[in-house]
């Protein structure tokens, strides 16, 4: 027969057992570390907290960026309140990014820049400031753009006429600096469906030296333009208050107005393997008429560089001729619309 007060104490033994087993695993579990969730910020995700002077209306983000959500937030980064962009080969890109002669995996971006109707205009002494950090582990085998400019033609937009970014060409991962002020000679042509750009143009590189002398810190670029079709232009640039940048000359060949933007913006993605996310973070961006009215503490010694023409700094300068316009008319390719007519 059952002893039914054996059966009760079995019974409390084995739920005793079984609640101990739980509490045990719990305790266990608790010293486990796990990966946190990300998070996104919770300061205001207005872009115009890191803009300054002129920046801070006249700008829309570019409508070729991948999702808003996944590449940009604004936060505290190394003592500044910062926008932080960044971009990863599984975010993809806008298929005129994405796709070049129907193979995927080519470019993407995520951009903030000025409106054509608010382009900076010719004839005028305009400064820019842009502050960016990048981490420590910046890599870029593939052409990775932090600005540029535009030249805008007849309300057609051209470019980039100058550019700021990382690239490697075969001594690791540089900072550089791209511009076409020598010569820029171009024509709208039918391509396929559609239409593009052909230019006859002199690409000029030069490269400032690995990019971990930029990395792990604040990093102040300046730069005065004065946009010309005439002989009277002009071009200064420092980073960090030293002058890498004195050009006199034409800095346009037929545009009306120039277009700056920062950012991300990341090509050839496909010819390296497992390309690796990137990162930035800006403060401090805007244009103005002065140098002053862009708050840079070191005005006066800038001016007085204006003087240091060439490229003080730079690592090696290069010059590559290029004769798109040239080749396409020779070809017989249809011509949609000359400039400087």
């Amino acid at each position: 027969m059952l002893d039914i007060r054996s059966f009760h104490s079995t019974k409390y033994t084995l739920k005793c057992l079984i609640l101990n087993a739980v509490f045990l695993m719990a305790a266990c579990n608790s010293n486990v570390p796990s990966e946190p969730s990300p998070q996104r910020s919770t300061l205001s995700q207005n872009i115009n907290q890191i803009m300054i002077a002129d920046g801070r209306s006249g700008y829309k983000f570019v409508e070729r960026n991948v999702s808003k959500r996944n590449a940009f937030q604004i936060v505290e980064h190394e003592g500044k309140v910062a926008a932080e962009f960044k971009l990863s080969v599984d975010m993809g890109g806008a298929r005129d990014d994405w796709y070049r002669n129907g193979v995927g995996g080519y470019g993407q971006r995520f951009e903030y820049g000025e409106r054509k109707e608010t382009a900076q205009r010719f004839n005028k002494e305009i400064w820019t400031r842009m502050v960016f950090w990048l981490p420590n582990d910046t890599e870029a085998k593939e052409q990775t753009t932090l600005f540029d400019l535009k030249e805008i033609r007849n309300n057609q937009t051209f470019g980039p006429l100058l550019n700021l970014a990382l690239r490697d060409n075969g001594n690791g991962t540089e900072l550089t600096i791209k511009h076409q002020f020598e010569q820029n000679d171009c024509i709208i042509g039918r391509d396929g469906d559609g239409e593009n750009s052909f230019c006859d143009k002199t690409d000029l590189n030069v490269s400032y030296g690995s990019v971990k002398k930029y990395t792990g810190r604040w990093v102040e670029y300046v730069s005065r333009a004065i946009w010309s079709n005439n002989s009277d232009g002009a071009y200064d640039a420092w980073i960090d208050g030293k002058k890498i940048i004195g050009y006199r000359g034409n800095t346009s060949f037929g545009a009306d107005r120039v277009a700056f933007k920062f950012g991300l913006y990341r090509i050839e993605l496909n010819s390296t393997k497992n390309p690796k996310d990137i990162k930035i973070y800006f403060t401090n961006v805007g244009t103005a008429d002065t140098c002053e009215e862009l708050e840079i503490s070191n005005c006066g010694a800038l001016n007085k560089s204006l003087d240091v023409l060439g490229y003080p700094s730079a690592r090696n300068v290069n010059r590559y001729k290029m004769t798109q316009k040239t080749d396409f008319i020779a070809s017989g390719g249809k011509v949609l619309k000359y400039f400087g007519e």
